[in-house]
């Protein structure tokens, strides 16, 4: 197909059949319009750049409007289709990096191409220069209540709906994991730069899609107020003096950037920065929820070790499904974090000083550990689980059958007695308060006692008692003749 000069939606259609993987964001462009993105700037060279907002119809004047600065971080929060093809039209910018942002559901194979993240090597992501950081976020939805016959996928209230995962409800609590992207990419325009990062919106709210098609929203907000702060903390004398301001909302990656981006980052050069320095807040950000996720898991696996004693209060077939949905994410997990560490491992030659990102890789690689130590426990649960499970549904047959031995006892004396009824039925003076009717019971009664005597009787045993006797009887025949022939 050709596709002659048009839009930004008609060159990501054209590319599609070269990349598949931008499929995605065909179809995304295709959508409504969407909430308005959130649009914050920051201008360097000045020491501490004031956020300004700004909207999408001074966008494009603001971006060319250049000349007076060296460069200026565009962060948009939120991003809706009309902007992307605004920011793509231009930047001109390669739609696989849109994709890679839009694009994060791993959907099977015969439903729809695999995202960037899947379909391009390691490699191929790190030498393109532009950086996704996809992670998980833990969200506490409530009490857990609320989520008795609530389904297992959800979805968040945003331009681009991120898959949330309900979890089995700690303690009273229901948790949650959202998956959430930030993309960094860099762009020279007019003699400066642009560094354009992509961030989703906090998850206030998730939705539920029901049978019928209808929407159901819950409340949600992130686990203990979010991350870590992984900067110095202020000292008590300058707390005290009122010098200092460490609080900020924390909901948002949006709030987080535009706090962390006051001072500059390591390795900055206002002048000409590297796509590194300028994803340093980013990663950090990034690896502190990563750590929350590990200690997560850490928490579900205690909540997994089963023992004998409480098997039959707390172990159930969909246990086991949710072990396997751990096991999966933890290798999507891995795949991020390798992901993340072939990029900061390629573009570190680059940098001047290496020993940021040194340590950067060293706590990459911590939670790769921990995530692989998980993993393998889960290979060991499973199975233990799977047994645990057999060998509760053998204690329910067990006692299913203890039932129907009952059963049948209870089937046996009736029985007998019905017959006997029936029997006498056919006459009138065996009926109660007849003068016959003494006869029912010296009847009935014998018969009873015969067939449970009959029940009661180990036919096993009498058939080897006949056997042993049989055997003993044709000895004695054989011995009888032996002597009469020697005679």
């Amino acid at each position: 197909m050709n596709y002659k000069k048009g839009s930004y939606r008609d060159f990501v259609q054209s590319q599609c059949q070269s990349n598949p993987c931008v499929t995605g964001l065909a179809e995304y462009l295709g959508c409504g319009s969407g909430t308005a993105s959130t649009i914050v700037t920051l201008d360097y060279p000045r020491p501490a750049p004031s956020p300004l907002t700004i909207t999408e119809a001074n966008l494009a004047k603001l971006i060319y409007a250049t000349s007076t600065i060296h460069g200026r971080i565009l962060l948009v929060e939120n991003i809706r289709p009309h902007l992307i093809s605004l920011l793509g039209e231009i930047l001109d910018i390669d739609p696989v990096f849109f994709a890679g942002h839009i694009t994060t559901d791993f959907k099977d194979i015969e439903i729809a191409p695999p995202p960037p993240s899947l379909a391009l090597f390691p490699s191929q992501i790190a030498e393109r220069g532009y950086l996704h950081i996809h992670y998980q976020q833990v969200l506490d939805l409530g009490s857990a209540d609320l989520f008795r016959s609530s389904s297992y996928s959800l979805k968040s209230d945003s331009n681009v709906p991120r898959n949330i995962r309900r979890l089995p409800h700690l303690s009273g609590r229901q948790l949650a994991l959202a998956r959430a992207c930030c993309s960094i990419l860099v762009k020279k325009i007019n003699g400066s730069w642009i560094c354009l990062i992509l961030v989703d919106p906090a998850v206030k709210t998730v939705i539920e899609t029901l049978r019928s098609g209808d929407r159901k929203a819950y409340p949600s907000m992130l686990l203990h107020g979010g991350f870590e702060d992984f900067v110095q903390l202020a000292s008590f004398a300058s707390f005290t003096s009122g010098t200092t301001d460490r609080s900020w909302d924390k909901k948002s990656m949006l709030n987080n950037l535009i706090h962390y981006f006051r001072n500059p980052p390591p390795g900055f050069l206002a002048s000409e920065p590297s796509i590194l320095s300028l994803g340093y807040y980013p990663i950090r950000i990034v690896l502190a929820d990563w750590i929350l996720y590990t200690h997560l898991m850490s928490r579900y696996f205690k909540y997994y070790e089963y023992t004998l004693h409480d098997i039959e209060n707390r172990l159930h077939d969909s246990d086991i499904i949710d072990l396997q949905r751990w096991r999966r994410r933890s290798m999507q997990s891995q795949h991020k974090l390798i992901l993340l560490a072939e990029f900061v491992d390629y573009w570190l030659l680059q940098e001047a000083d290496k020993q940021p990102w040194n340590l950067i890789l060293k706590d990459i690689k911590h939670v790769m550990s921990q995530l692989e130590h998980y993993n393998r426990s889960l290979e060991h649960m499973v199975p233990v689980a799977t047994s645990m499970v057999q060998l509760l549904d053998s204690r329910r047959w067990m006692l299913e059958a203890a039932n129907v031995s009952r059963l049948t006892f209870i089937a046996l004396v009736f029985v007998p007695l019905s017959w006997v009824a029936s029997l006498f039925s056919m006459s009138e003076n065996y009926s109660p308060g007849q003068k016959y009717f003494w006869v029912y019971f010296a009847t009935a009664l014998p018969v009873l006692f015969l067939v449970l005597l009959l029940t009661a009787v180990q036919w096993n045993q009498v058939a080897g008692k006949l056997k042993e006797t049989a055997a003993s009887a044709s000895q004695q025949v054989r011995r009888k003749n032996a002597e009469v022939a020697s005679v």
